[in-house]
């Protein structure tokens, strides 16, 4: 038997499923977690803690190379996340369908 919070995800995911999936929110939560492991990056380069990679971003002057590659990160993040909740919805509107068909 499902609950009602199983019930309510059922019949909004057997709505939602037939429309694009895109969805902002768990893109912008793949995105701010790129940007995130993008910023930590970037303040451990600028600390010192490595050295060689230091001297080595530095030498080559390669600062808009960097951002744009957090960027494009952070980009495939939030679209591999928004990818991975649309699955997990849909493998567990298929559990949900697979309980109700038993009974």
């Amino acid at each position: 038997m499902i609950s009602s919070e199983e019930e309510k995800f059922y019949q909004q995911w057997e709505k939602d499923r037939t429309l694009p999936n895109y969805k902002r929110k768990p893109f912008l939560r793949g995105l701010s977690f790129g940007l995130s492991l993008g910023v930590l990056v970037l303040l451990i380069s600028e600390m010192g803690w490595y050295e060689r990679a230091g001297m080595v971003a530095n030498m080559r002057g390669n600062e808009i190379w960097i951002v744009i590659s957090i960027f494009i990160i952070s980009v495939g993040f939030g679209w591999m996340y928004q990818q991975f909740s649309w699955e997990m919805n849909e493998q567990r509107f298929k559990e949900l369908t697979h309980i109700k068909n038993k009974k």
